[in-house]
């Protein structure tokens, strides 16, 4: 869906599939952001990095423990958290998940 202005409605959890590995796939991009679609299974870890800009992680499906810095958060389906710029943060799926990032 890369840059389409089409109005249409759609199920995010829908639009990313589990694989054997952490599969993301960007959703929707413009010039001032993007939104980009994860899908994890429970044995998989995304290991600590951090980005540039404040990036809202709201989670789609499932359940994970994100670690922000040396704070660790659980966060539920429908739950969001910032993870802040410049900060190593990690995501640890606790069950299946599916979340989208916007950055």
């Amino acid at each position: 869906m890369k840059n389409n202005t089409e109005t249409k409605k759609n199920i995010l959890t829908n639009q990313v599939e589990y694989e054997d590995k952490i599969n993301s796939k960007i959703y929707y991009e413009s010039d001032a952001y993007k939104m980009i679609l994860f899908a994890m299974k429970k044995d998989q870890t995304l290991k600590p990095h951090s980005a540039p800009m404040d990036t809202p992680l709201l989670m789609l499906e499932g359940e994970a423990t994100i670690n922000i810095d040396k704070n660790t958060y659980v966060i539920n389906e429908g739950e969001s958290i910032i993870l802040p710029k410049n900060i190593d943060h990690a995501v640890s799926p606790i069950s299946d998940i599916k979340f989208v990032l916007i950055k």
